[in-house]
Parts: structure tokens; sequence; C-alpha cells
């Protein structure tokens, strides 16, 4: 339940838009995975493995159609939980390959709340009766359907309730109520519980809640997660899978070379059904990274058992299968690494150039942005100062290049109110934005994974620790400025982390051009005015003549 609530959070109009850059190709890998898959249980391949290996026959002798097409739509799901730690790892989040497999995933994940409510029907287990049938689907289309745009009504003016008591509790637990209440309601109308749980979520992805509830909901998720793969550990039969080792081994090898193939295969569409089509090292990495088992075939296998289509020894061992290709997905992004480039010396290709390799995130403020944590009056200060100076040297040669993708170059949170229905612009390359800025999950979730500086500038002297230590130990190479009202304070906040302490209150939002291009000029060991070659230094446009006390 929480799993398609936490999913539904990630489906921000944003990442739809980017889902619609590899569709051709999600659809297309979906389609002939379970094609292929289903044809080859139904046209023997397991009878013709057992001629020649030792398997069980009363687990690969499946000759109902139903089973072979629920099998198949277990096997095409590929796991999320453990790609994207892969991509990120490697680096491959923004290019071709990373970005397509992004697509894909979420494309699954879309696929499997309206697949758990067809199943039922699927394997007979819904009402026959066409009448009935149409009645039960317009309830449940256009109940929910109302259900939906109330509930879009409703959420933003509670949620904004509640975030003017700036309680980290209350709003996490309105979170939870809020996915167990669209859950029930959904289950209620025909639908199931999972599905409701997804469509929670989708609705508070496109508020501007979305990102400080992933991130409250954070540890939530991961504790739920690990609940749910215990769960699915749980189901895993030592003593049958010992017994059945041939079988189980035999059919995980099988998974994996019949995703491989059709994922391969899914990638050489031709171009006027996909523009966007991945060249050949990049389908040898995107072929390898989707050819394991996914979590939410465990919910798929799940409800199949509940509704008696798969025995549960059956069951037992296609979770076994699922489980052993997820844990070999680290091995599989090595084994992808090497085939790419094993690929390119073989075919000759030369590199492309970085523009045709690389699809940009789509992000909400620059990957690189600094962050401005408190929009007080000191922060304010700080915008002004620096959006400012933004803005006078975004017409010059240097500031075009580094605004060619037009995305906010400085971006400032708060909690307050008046930020929660909308993102304020103040000047040209700012953004001001909803959200508690010493949370990390905060600034990664609005695309800030490498802050060329951090300024902390709230009121308080334990609200100011307590940010600096926790973004210290998640941005370590970022420096962080803030301010205090004493020197003792001062060098507590030394000893947080923080790179500069101003002590003086005014000291901070006058001084803070000054201290970014200078902490600049010290990374690069450059202290001459006329060989600096920073962007953010050409961007400033500012004399380092000026003494910093």
């Amino acid at each position: 339940l929480f799993l398609l609530f936490s999913e539904g959070l990630e489906v921000s109009s944003q990442r739809l838009r980017k889902l619609s850059n590899y569709l051709p190709l999600g659809f297309a890998q979906i389609s002939l995975t379970t094609g292929v898959i289903t044809a080859a249980i139904l046209l023997g391949a397991p009878q013709f493995l057992d001629k020649v290996l030792p398997l069980d026959e009363g687990f690969i002798d499946i000759t109902n159609p139903t089973q072979a097409v629920v099998l198949a739509l277990a096997g095409t799901l590929s796991t999320s939980a453990f790609i994207f730690p892969v991509l990120k790892e490697r680096g491959w989040e923004g290019e071709n390959a990373g970005q397509a497999a992004t697509s894909i995933l979420l494309l699954q994940d879309l696929f499997v709340a309206p697949l758990l409510v067809v199943m039922p029907f699927v394997v007979g287990q819904g009402p026959t009766d066409f009448a009935a049938i149409g009645f039960l689907t317009a309830k449940a289309a256009v109940g929910f359907g109302i259900v939906m745009y109330i509930g879009s009504l409703l959420l933003q003016q509670i949620f904004a309730i509640v975030a003017k008591t700036r309680s980290t509790e209350t709003f996490v637990a309105l979170s939870l109520l809020v996915s167990v209440g669209m859950g029930m309601v959904a289950k209620g109308l025909g639908l199931t519980d999972t599905a409701g749980a997804f469509a929670a979520g989708v609705l508070l992805a496109n508020t501007n809640f979305r990102a400080q509830i992933q991130a409250d909901v954070l540890p939530f998720k991961g504790i739920l997660l690990g609940i749910f793969f215990m769960d699915a550990g749980s189901l895993f039969d030592s003593e049958l899978v010992l017994s059945e080792l041939p079988t189980v081994l035999t059919g995980a090898i099988s998974l994996i070379l019949l995703k491989f193939i059709t994922v391969a295969a899914a990638t050489r569409v031709p171009r006027w059904m996909e523009p966007n089509r991945l060249e050949g090292k990049d389908a040898v990495k995107l072929a390898f990274l989707l050819s394991g088992g996914g979590e939410f075939a465990f919910v798929v296998l799940a409800l199949a058992e509940k509704l008696e289509v798969l025995p549960k020894d059956l069951g037992g061992l296609l979770t076994a299968i699922v489980l052993l290709t997820m844990a070999v997905t680290p091995l599989l992004g090595q084994v992808a690494a090497v085939a790419s480039e094993a690929f390119v010396a073989y075919t000759g290709n030369i590199n492309c150039d970085e523009d045709e390799c690389i699809l940009e995130e789509e992000s909400q403020v620059a990957e690189d942005a600094v962050v401005i944590c408190g929009y007080g009056e000191v922060g304010q200060e700080i915008v002004n100062q620096l959006g400012m100076a933004y803005d006078s040297s975004q017409y010059s040669e240097e500031g075009a290049i580094n605004n060619m993708m037009n995305l906010p170059q400085v971006v400032a949170f708060d909690t307050k109110p008046s930020l929660i229905n909308n993102i304020l612009m103040p000047l040209t390359n700012v953004v001001v934005m909803y959200g508690d800025g010493q949370n990390p999950e905060v600034l990664r979730s609005h695309g800030v994974y490498n802050p060329q500086a951090i300024f902390i500038s709230y009121e308080h002297h334990e609200q100011v620790m307590a940010a600096t230590s926790r973004l210290r130990t998640s941005f370590i190479d970022a420096p962080i400025y803030t301010r205090a009202q004493s020197r003792l304070e001062a060098e507590e906040l030394k000893c947080a982390g923080a790179t500069e302490v101003i002590v003086e209150q005014d000291e901070l939002p006058r001084s803070s051009p000054y201290l970014l291009r200078g902490e600049q000029c010290q990374l690069n060991g450059n202290d001459d005015d006329d060989d600096i070659s920073i962007p953010i230094r050409k961007l400033l446009n500012v004399s380092n003549t000026l003494p910093i006390k």
C-alpha cells in the first residue's frame, strides 16, 4: 500500500513529460516481453529444456493460458529499487540509457495499478455478465473520478492548514492517513486499495508539498520497503529451492535471457515510431539493466495465489526465481558497462558529442544551484544580493552560456504559509519554494545534488546548528555559510561544519557574492583576478580586491 503511495509521489507532471520521451520504447518492452514469455511457456520451451536438464515436470508443465499470461506479466516487471542505485553509482542517470531506463520503469510502475484492478476479470474471478461488468466499470470510473476531483480540491486546503502548524509529525501523519483513506475509498468502489494509494500519491505529486512530503516520508519508505522485502523473503522456501535448485537456476537464467532479447529487440523499432531510438551501446546497457525481475512481481504473484490461479508451491518457486534475478542486478550493471564498451570497440563507433549522448534532467532548479535556507529578513537580502549579481551578468557571453538551460541558479527554501500555494520568482534565476531547507532530501527532490554553496539564514541558533550538521553530512564538499549572534555560537557552528560564520547580522547578506567568489578562487588555488576562469566568478563579475572580515 505505502509502496504504491510513494511511487505515486514520483508521478509529477514533470516526470510524465519525461516518460513521453521513450513512451513507444516502454510499450514495446512491456508488450514484447509479455508476448514472448507467454509464447515460450505455451509452445513447450520448459519441456524442451527438461530433455537436457533435470527439471521437475510438476512445476514446468503449464498449459493453462491464464497461468502463462500471469507469469509473463509478473516477469515483465523490473526492479526500480535495485536499478536506480546502479544508475547513480555508474553516473548513467543523465545518459540516454539511464533516461530510457527511468522512463520504462516509471511506465511499469504506472502499469501495475490497473493490472491489479483488471487481473480478477482476466482470470475469471470477477462477474462474467456484461451488464454487471459495465455497471462496476462505470461505478469505479465515475465514482473514483469524483473522489479524485474532490480530493484535488480538499487535499491542498487540508495540507495548507497543517503546514501552518509547522509540525513535521502532523504532516507525516496526514500523508499516511491520506494514502490509507484513499485506499479504503477505492476498495469500497470496487478497485484495489493499492490503486487508491497510488492515486493519492499522484494527487499530492502535483502540489507544492511534493518535495516536503517525499523528504518526510523517505525514512518510512525505507522501513516499509524493507518490511515489504522481508515479507517477500518470508515466502522464500529454502527447502523447496534446494530440492528444486536446477529448476530455480534454469528459470532465473531463462528469465534474464528472454528479457534481454526482448528489450534489445524493442530498442530496434523504426525511427519513425521511436524518434529517440537508442544507439547500440545504450541499447546494450538498457537490455542488461532491465533483464532482472522486479519487486512488483511479488504483488502480482501474491494476487494470483489469492485468486487461486497459481498453486502455492509454484508461487514460492517463482518468488525465489524473481528474488535471485533481482539480487544479481548490480552484477548485471557491471556486465552492461563491459558489454557496451566491447560493443563500441567491436563496431568501431566513435563517442558522440556530449550534447547528443546526454539528455539533460528536467529539474526545477540547476543541479549546482546556490541554496539559501530560510527566507526571512536576512534570507531575502541574500536572495536580492545574489539575484542581482546573476541578473547583471546574464546578458554577457559567459552568463548566456551558464543560463542555456534556463534553470534557476539560486533557490531559497522556507516553510512560510504564504509559499504553500506559490513559487516565488523575485528575480531572474532566483526561485523561492516551500520546504524545509535543512532537510537534504528536500534539496535533492528539486534537483540540487551538488550545490555551489549553502547559506543558512535562520534566526535561532539551534535551528542553524541543526541545519549545518545535517547539510554538512549530506553535502561534504559544498561550502556552508552561516550567521551567529556571538563568537561562542560561531565556534560551535565551525565545529559543526560551517565553512564561514558571520557574527554580525548584516554581514552575511552583504558579503554573500564575495564569499561565493572567494571560495571558488580558493578551490582553484588562484587569486589573480585576470586568470580566473570559474563560471560563477565570471557570472558574478565582482572584484576580488574587497577584503572580507
